[in-house]
């Protein structure tokens, strides 16, 4: 690997049925949960780098408020050139994401993670490219919605857990190396 060195970190929410939100797109039913401390405080001061797609980045944008990255720097996923960025630290990225790590890898060193929904973080699972894999399993079902992992090529994708815990007995935390 030529470059610098970068980790590319997956860490998402699901419902024990394996949804992240509902068809609607809502993450409501996280919302009783957040008074638990799953140590995000700690993983996104380690965080260099956020990537995520327009879907991830307009759900953030709508939340209102300041921008939750600040201090790291941002790439949005898109064909769309005409997205307005909210802030200084964010870039656009329309190339595919083979041509993003080997631009992160050139030109970045530190942690990267793969923010939000399913549909680019899966893109980076199917070509191999994430190197670690947090899952936090909520007690709810859902029934329905967005699933965590909604389709995969036909190859079967090896994990290694190197974690499982417990917290606060009530949220279930996976970590998986590739």
């Amino acid at each position: 690997m030529n470059g610098m060195s970068i980790q590319i970190k997956g860490y998402i929410a699901t419902s024990a049925d394996g949804y992240i939100a509902t068809k609607e797109g809502s993450v409501e039913f996280l919302a009783p949960y957040q008074a638990i401390d799953c140590g995000y405080n700690d993983f996104i001061q380690d965080i260099d780098i956020v990537v995520m797609g327009r879907k991830t980045y307009e759900v953030i944008c709508s939340f209102g408020g300041e921008w939750p990255y600040p201090n790291q720097k941002g790439f949005i996923v898109t064909s769309d050139s005409s997205l307005d960025l909210v802030h200084s630290s964010l870039s656009v990225w329309h190339h595919g994401v083979h041509e993003l790590v080997d631009h992160l890898r050139q030109n970045f060193e530190g942690n990267v993670w793969i923010v939000g929904g399913t549909q680019l973080q899966n893109t980076f699972l199917e070509y191999n490219l994430l190197n670690s894999l947090e899952i936090f399993v909520m007690p709810v079902l859902l029934g329905d919605g967005i699933p965590l992992f909604p389709s995969f090529k036909p190859h079967v994708q090896q994990l290694k857990s190197i974690q499982a815990e417990m917290i606060e007995n009530t949220i279930i935390k996976t970590t998986y190396i590739f």
